[in-house]
């Protein structure tokens, strides 16, 4: 092998490094900087699914778009949520608000903290550390005690949730409401309705045959009950982040005696959310099927046994209110509410023995 001189060993040298200069050239054309975007997400003034349906559904979509979809490469959003706008706070959006938060932090497995707290509203302040919203994420309030107004809602059930029935979980919150129950003169075994949502949460709520939009990092429930001191009614609320009662209808077993229940002539195909609701909670009333698991039926079972009561559905974009007597309310809505509600609305001093 022919050795170099010390001349041709310097140019070599030389080539090599303009060689190198010009990869890292290359490089850093393509290479961008990564980008850290903050991103702010304002709840509307009034956040409540009764008062304020559409701008609370958005607000609660805005924050799911931006904490769980991917950005590109370059970007890193930094989102918050900003409540410092909001004067009303129902609990059900409350509890919706909880679960969306509880599944962004799983999804990430990060740490959030509340911000401009100081800047919030101290009803809606107070309200979200009543219910517990701060203790499931594992945050704290800043809630100042000796400060905090009078509630309107008083929490009898803070925040819960579970990805299954957990005796240990579901007893104690049953002898809870169910002490509750006596005081406010209401009948101690309407409570355990909850059982049947959390069951059909878990079972029929997060099908594995059918996508979501969002990650779904555990098959959850969340339930939270408060008593509302000036309509005098108790107010017992469950949340699951599957895909809705009408999606999951037409691949029951029974979707051929549920399409019965239809009109002829209307095309169930285009029916309305609120209408596969409906017939859902029909057929299994009229149903001659027993036992455990019975489905609509036991949710409402205890409003049938209570004067005043009512049971409101909010599952996919249909909207069922079901009273005392029997009476059906429906409404539909153009925007998916991310899963199912059920919120059973009970009067105290209100139960009819049998």
């Amino acid at each position: 092998m022919k050795r170099l001189s010390q001349v041709e060993k310097f140019r070599q040298a030389r080539i090599g490094r303009r060689r190198w200069h010009r990869s890292l050239s290359r490089a850093n054309k393509f290479r961008v900087r990564l980008q850290i975007r903050e991103v702010r997400i304002a709840a509307p003034v009034i956040f409540s699914f009764t008062k304020n349906y559409i701008e609370s559904v958005t607000f609660l979509r805005d924050l799911k778009v931006a904490a769980l979809k991917k950005a590109p490469p370059n970007i890193r959003h930094s989102v918050f949520i900003d409540l410092s706008e909001v004067k009303d706070v129902s609990p059900a959006a409350a509890l919706v608000l909880a679960a969306e938060v509880d599944r962004w932090r799983q999804v990430k497995r990060t740490r959030l903290a509340p911000r401009n707290v100081s800047d919030w509203d101290p009803f809606v302040l107070q309200t979200l550390h009543s219910m517990g919203f701060f203790r499931l994420l594992g945050v704290e309030s800043g809630v100042a005690k000796s400060n905090t107004p009078q509630a309107v809602e008083v929490t009898m059930l803070p925040i819960v949730s579970s990805t299954r029935l957990e005796g240990g979980l579901l007893q104690p919150m049953m002898d809870l409401l169910a002490r509750a129950a006596n005081i406010l003169g209401q009948d101690p075994l309407i409570y355990p309705a909850l059982t049947e949502a959390a069951y059909n949460a878990t079972l029929h709520a997060y099908p594995d045959d059918q996508p979501t939009e969002f990650p779904i990092p555990a098959k959850c429930w969340w339930a939270t009950a408060c008593w509302n001191i000036e309509g005098g009614v108790v107010k017992f609320i469950v949340y699951d982040q599957g895909v809705g009662i009408p999606a999951t209808l037409p691949r029951s077993k029974h979707w051929e005696q549920v399409r019965a229940l239809f009109p002829q002539g209307l095309r169930v195909a285009t029916a309305d959310a609120s209408r596969l609701i409906a017939a859902a909670i029909q057929f299994d009333r009229t149903s001659l099927e027993g036992g455990h698991g019975k489905g609509l039926q036991d949710v409402v079972t205890p409003v049938d046994k209570t004067v005043g009561a009512k049971v409101r559905l909010l599952s996919g974009t249909g909207k069922v209110t079901y009273h005392n007597g029997g009476g059906v309310k429906l409404e539909d809505e153009t925007l998916h509410i991310g899963g199912t509600l059920v919120e059973w609305t009970i009067p105290v001093d209100s139960y009819l023995p049998e």
